[in-house]
């Protein structure tokens, strides 16, 4: 079978079901001949291997299964570089580099040394701060070992093990005294209905509770207690109101900031005693 004849059927297969069908398939065609995709195009009539034609035409079933086509791939772009993930983190989305620039905002003006990230996933919002900041040190928590080794890969990946230092605990459990906390927690309400290939990741990442906020609520609750003067949070796009009461009633003024759809996607909190 030549490039341009697998193609052609994988594209027929994977456009029914709503995909990209043209895009993804050169783009797994690639992975598979690690090759860039103007290669597929200038040698159409290459043939490939029994080998290279299984091995892309198993990928294909798999996205057909609704498998993210990142956890395919085992990467994924954030924030201008490449991470690796798999089924054991959330794919890193492009409203999380908002919150990445929120972030060095608050580092820069204050000139931050030392900050937090619950929730370190694959490591790609921990990574990012580290790679802007040669001078901070970022201590994450996780309560997921595989994805601890998915965050530990990436942070070897770009030699930090030396600023960013991992825990496996419940939110801030045992966790050293910061500077500022960001998170980008699970806060999905329980029933809100997902896409499947959504519903491949790992739900623990994705469930807030009942509502959505509880993870979140525990956040702001957690960081007063701890008097962290700084706290910069991912959220749900309707939770902006309870939100915006619990960062009130814990002392912090808060700062709502919206995703580049328009949604309410986060925000900024300061303790109040701080700016005093």
């Amino acid at each position: 079978m030549t490039l341009s004849q697998a193609l052609n059927k994988a594209k027929k297969e994977l456009s029914p079901k709503g995909f990209r069908g043209g895009l993804e398939s050169e783009i797994l065609l690639g992975f598979v001949l690690q090759k860039e995709r103007v290669f597929l195009h200038t040698h159409e009539h290459l043939e490939l291997s029994h080998e290279e034609e299984e091995c892309f035409f198993e990928l294909v079933g798999k996205r057909l299964n609704d498998c993210p086509i990142e956890y395919l791939l085992g990467s994924c772009d954030f924030y201008g570089r490449s991470f690796f993930v798999n089924e054991h983190v959330l794919i890193p989305r492009p409203e999380t580099e908002i919150l990445v620039q929120k972030a060095l905002d608050i580092i820069s003006q204050y000139h931050l040394k030392e900050v937090g990230e619950i929730g370190i996933g694959s490591g790609c919002v921990s990574v990012s701060l580290a790679l802007e900041n040669p001078k901070l040190r970022i201590y994450a928590s996780d309560i997921s070992p595989k994805a601890l080794e998915v965050a530990l890969k990436n942070i070897e990946r770009f030699c930090l093990k030396e600023r960013v230092f991992l825990k496996q605990t419940r939110l801030w459990d045992c966790m050293p005294t910061i500077e500022m906390l960001v998170s980008n927690p699970p806060y999905i309400a329980r029933d809100y209905p997902l896409e499947k290939s959504v519903l491949k990741e790992p739900h623990e990442a994705l469930f807030g509770g009942v509502k959505g906020d509880e993870i979140l609520k525990e956040i702001v609750f957690l960081a007063a207690k701890l008097k962290i003067p700084f706290l910069v949070c991912e959220m749900g796009y309707d939770q902006l109101k309870s939100l915006k009461e619990c960062l009130e009633f814990c002392g912090y003024d808060a700062e709502f900031y919206k995703d580049l759809s328009g949604f309410d996607r986060g925000f900024v909190g300061v303790l109040k005693s701080f700016l005093r």
